[in-house]
């Protein structure tokens, strides 16, 4: 008989109240993909779980689940990194929620992925400390590194609409058809793609994560980079993230 408790690691994404004391919570799970687990008496005072399930901690978990399709159950947990600083400061926050929110809304339900895994856990122990003014910088390589995870690995040499060979300092950014786009081939919504942006998208694709400390750009190349981003989870999953809006509330700052 096969057992009913799976031991594996997780970053938390989600929790929401139910009950008295207890949460339902969303995981992303080395060995599971991502899943959703209950947990007991979490919010209680005297909890067990204490901290170890608070959103972007990188935990250990044993889990419980009574058959092939019932719900995952929480039955010990231990934090390998509480990554806290994310959850105390603002900046930190708001960019957390953006590192999150793809895997919750574009991951699909207990598809295995060692490499988004991985990449959601380094990004987040990185994010815990790295410097506020790097932040954004961070999240423009990991976006870039998720969705080519998800199989769409940026390249800049052809049109993405019709294939051409793109030459010159002149791309565009399209939310219905992507980046990059010709000119013959852009919409009326198309914008134009500085160069230093396009740089970046290049540089992006083989650079590492914490390659986000020594990166300098100017205010206006990393709007371009983030608007950009924007358009591609829109192009590709016909809509947009919430957290799009935070950080334009905070100025890209």
């Amino acid at each position: 008989m096969k057992s009913r408790y799976i031991k594996t690691e997780g970053i938390i994404l989600t929790s929401v109240n139910f009950g008295e004391g207890h949460k339902i919570i969303k995981i992303l799970t080395d060995s599971l993909g991502k899943i959703e687990t209950s947990a007991f008496g979490v919010r209680k005072t005297k909890s067990r779980f204490g901290s170890k399930l608070e959103p972007f901690t990188h935990t250990r978990l044993m889990l419980y689940r009574k058959s092939e399709d019932g719900l995952f159950t929480i039955n010990d947990a231990e934090a390998i990194s509480h990554n806290s600083a994310i959850r105390e400061d603002f900046q930190k926050y708001v960019v957390g929620n953006a590192v999150i929110e793809p895997v919750v809304r574009f991951v699909e339900t207990g598809n295995k992925d060692t490499e988004l895994f991985n990449l959601v856990v380094d990004s987040l122990n990185i994010l815990n400390d790295i410097s506020n003014n790097k932040t954004l910088y961070l999240l423009s390589i990991y976006d870039l590194k998720f969705l080519a995870v998800m199989g769409y690995r940026q390249q800049t040499a052809l049109c993405m609409r019709c294939g051409n060979p793109l030459s010159g300092d002149v791309f565009y950014m399209d939310s219905h058809f992507g980046f990059p786009i010709c000119e013959s081939c852009k919409s009326v919504t198309a914008k134009k793609v500085a160069p230093s942006a396009v740089k970046f998208v290049d540089w992006a694709t083989g650079a590492t994560l914490t390659d986000a400390g020594r990166v300098t750009m100017s205010e206006e190349t990393l709007t371009t980079i983030r608007e950009l981003i924007e358009y591609l989870y829109i192009a590709i999953y016909n809509r947009g993230l919430e957290s799009w809006k935070q950080l334009l509330n905070q100025g890209g700052k």
